[in-house]
């Protein structure tokens, strides 16, 4: 194995039994894809942030090789990148253009981001990552090649498909968003304790959609919260744009090598309906069996809820709040690892009532709730979601449904 590689996934993926790593070039996918017959699925690793960008007794494609090139195009400022790229390279990319795009909180997940949604400070004012996507290209995990365009294909169910829930269907190679204008951002960095969560996400919920609030709460007594403003005002910080947001937390304390899995769940609007729940929630992270188990959330809304449903994959148009939960345990620990991730379910069964959808950033087909995930993803829409991958996707080369 590349010791490059590996120094850059996922410490969970990295410590992972692989069996290697396939770096093909973009020609060979439909022949590598269309001829499989190793073990099944195949894991993809674009930005490397996932626990399944690797995997014990399985091959990961690799695309970081071949597929890193950024095209910025000025006759109609679109930026055209290759699925081996992170975030923070295709907003670098942008800046000397002026250019950018809604990306996350970090610059670190790869395009991965954008095909499962993409949900950032700027959603709110400009929509979701996926929601972006002028084209697509690449290949279904059957092996046939496809090139998709919105003008062209929106309508059809392989875009939907692609937008989404990509990673089941086909190994996309290169994307083409369009971008907006850089602009400065003010932001406010701020603690507080339990108490005040329900008042300041009321706050954001009342606040118009240039305004959006992130929180962070990884100790018992003690909140982290960034609000993120397009629009100037007096006593906030100013940044140049979202390639210079501050992290949201800081890395989990312990041992240097951790490992951890995220659930992201999703809920409408309705502050007040949090109240009940501080008290548990409080109780839970005095509980917590690691330190750098945490919870976060991210505000949803204005722009990300004029998408009609049938559009894409991201079937949650209603949502206001992301909430996600992560579990973290030092590596190789196999009882801490049980205790964290029956605390991530119990967190993720206290929040269910506000928040019962799920954001699939990440597959969890090795645990025991990667069903319940999928339907919470992906409602009425998985029925039709699941014929789409039979045909597509034949063999199974790619993470079930």
């Amino acid at each position: 194995m590349d010791q490059d590689f590996w120094c850059e996934v996922n410490p969970q993926a990295a410590d992972a039994r692989s069996r290697g790593l396939l770096r093909p070039q973009p020609g060979d996918l439909p022949d590598l894809l269309g001829g499989w017959c190793g073990p099944r699925p195949l894991r993809i690793s674009g930005g490397g942030t996932s626990s399944r960008a690797a995997a014990t007794g399985q091959w990961t494609l690799d695309l970081r090789g071949s597929l890193k090139q950024i095209v910025w195009n000025p006759d109609d400022q679109t930026v055209r990148f290759g699925a081996g790229c992170r975030m923070g390279e295709v907003l670098e990319a942008l800046l000397p253009h002026g250019r950018t795009i809604p990306a996350g909180l970090s610059g670190r997940p790869g395009s991965g981001y954008v095909l499962t949604g993409g949900m950032g400070p700027l959603s709110r004012r400009l929509g979701l990552a996926v929601d972006q996507v002028l084209a697509f290209s690449g290949v279904w995990g059957g092996g046939q090649p496809f090139a998709l365009s919105r003008d062209l294909n929106q309508g059809m169910a392989e875009w939907r498909g692609l937008c989404g829930a990509a990673p089941f269907l086909g190994v996309v190679s290169e994307l083409v968003l369009t971008t907006h204008p850089l602009e400065p951002l003010w932001i406010e960095r701020s603690g507080g304790g339990p108490d005040q969560l329900v008042d300041r996400m009321a706050a954001a919920e009342a606040a118009d959609s240039d305004r959006s609030l992130q929180w962070h709460w990884g100790a018992d007594a003690e909140l982290q919260f960034l609000w993120v403003s397009g629009a100037e005002q007096q006593g906030l910080e100013r940044i140049d744009g979202l390639h210079q947001l501050p992290s949201l937390a800081p890395s989990p304390p312990g041992s240097p090598r951790l490992h951890g899995e995220v659930v992201g769940l999703l809920g409408g609007a309705g502050a007040e309906k949090w109240r009940p729940l501080v008290a548990g929630l409080r109780t839970l992270m005095a509980q917590r069996p690691h330190a750098g188990c945490n919870v976060a959330c991210q505000q949803l809304g204005g722009a990300t809820s004029r998408i009609p449903v049938e559009t894409t994959s991201f079937v949650h148009r209603d949502a206001v709040w992301k909430p996600w939960i992560t579990a973290v345990w030092p590596a190789g620990d196999l009882d801490a690892r049980q205790k964290s991730l029956a605390w991530l379910e119990q967190v993720w069964q206290l929040l269910n009532p506000v928040c019962p959808g799920v954001h699939l950033a990440q597959i969890h087909d090795h645990l025991p709730f990667h069903h319940e995930e999928l339907e919470q993803a992906f409602g009425a829409w998985l029925p039709r979601l699941r014929s789409l991958k039979a045909r597509l996707d034949p063999e199974g080369n790619l993470p079930t449904l």
